[in-house]
């Protein structure tokens, strides 16, 4: 859509039988163009001044008295009128952005502010707010749609628990509270960890600060595969020496937790987890024999509260946060994680910087 410049001062200025022609350039060169003729007038009525005080003949001196008192009525209000109409004009469109910025609320961030034409500071600045108002309204519509999934998760987990409380109050006599007391606690555990994860996921979308200190990759993983013995899947361990890695403790082991935790809820037979140090990365690798990840989903499983068809058929116990919280405390550590190719079954790539300096503890 075309929109109409409206220019920092007119291009053209009549003054009586002459005009002035400003070039169309930015306003720091118009505001000098201006400063110019103000000086220009200043010094021609200062040069008449000082003419006048000359001494010469007494005609001379009477003729340029006389010339300076018929210049300095046109020329100091000529100036001054320029001057006027420079500021004026130049707050004109900066007023207009302003209102149309006025005009945009919380709930309506689809608006944006017109855009003069050209190149000018002022082209610059609605350009640069248009830009933060297309920031804003994507945050805006992510923080909408996160509440709503966050609700709707939440909604499910509560239903189920109190469907299974007013049933064996309702029949307390048939009840067999020892199953239902472990279907509620069962209810309650899923509860906790995805309040957890929502708890998490908001610290780091806010930056909060967490307590940092070094933490060794491999002992971590060494824990995990102690807290898993006996599970379903076992877990085998391939480790490469220290790992160093200057982070949270609570945040990196969520991220092995949530990883092996994917990786169960598909294996078939076996988890792999493996800890190396390449070059100045520790580079975690978690890997199943599972269906997999097809190719076209392998960046949708990191979007909130995604779950692919495959696992909604295999478990209903997922909330959709694990993967996504896995890489939000990746990139908040300074590295990523990925779901890399492989033959059969998933494999997700966790990069850490590694930290080479002496232990260290930062909060």
């Amino acid at each position: 859509m075309a929109v109409r410049l409206v220019p920092l001062i007119p291009r053209s200025i009549r003054m009586g039988a002459f005009s002035v022609r400003l070039p169309p350039r930015s306003i720091r060169a118009r505001l000098t163009t201006v400063a110019a003729l103000v000086a220009a007038a200043a010094f021609t009525a200062g040069a008449m001044l000082a003419l006048a005080a000359v001494p010469g003949p007494v005609a001379g001196e009477r003729r340029a008295l006389l010339w300076a008192a018929l210049a300095l009525p046109f020329v100091l209000p000529a100036a001054g009128w320029v001057t006027w109409s420079a500021a004026r004009s130049a707050l004109r469109p900066i007023e207009r952005i302003r209102a149309e910025l006025a005009e945009i609320t919380g709930k309506d961030l689809s608006r944006r502010v017109t855009v003069p034409d050209g190149c000018d500071e002022i082209a610059g600045l609605a350009i640069t707010t248009n830009h933060t108002l297309d920031r804003l309204e994507r945050s805006a519509e992510t923080q909408r749609r996160f509440v709503a999934d966050a609700s709707h998760e939440l909604r499910s987990p509560i239903s189920a628990l109190r469907a299974q409380l007013e049933v064996a109050c309702s029949h307390p006599a048939e009840t067999d509270w020892a199953l239902a007391s472990a279907r509620a606690l069962a209810a309650a555990d899923r509860l906790t960890c995805l309040i957890d994860e929502l708890l998490m996921l908001a610290r780091l979308d806010a930056g909060a600060a967490t307590l940092r200190r070094v933490v060794d990759m491999c002992a971590l993983a060494e824990e995990q595969a102690r807290r898993r013995e006996g599970a379903r899947v076992p877990v085998h361990l391939r480790l490469g020496g220290p790992a160093p890695v200057l982070g949270s403790p609570v945040q990196l082991d969520r991220l092995l937790t949530n990883l092996l935790d994917n990786a169960t809820r598909h294996a078939a037979t076996r988890i792999d987890l493996s800890v190396a140090v390449r070059g100045s990365e520790v580079v975690v690798t978690v890997t199943d024999d599972g269906d997999g990840i097809p190719p076209q989903d392998r960046e949708r499983v990191f979007e909130r509260f995604t779950r692919l068809e495959s696992a909604r058929a295999k478990d209903g116990g997922g909330s959709g946060l694990g993967l996504p919280l896995s890489r939000e405390i990746a990139v908040a550590h300074g590295g990523s994680l990925i779901a890399a190719d492989h033959r059969s079954g998933a494999r997700l790539v966790a990069v850490l910087p590694l930290h080479a300096g002496p232990p260290a503890e930062t909060g």
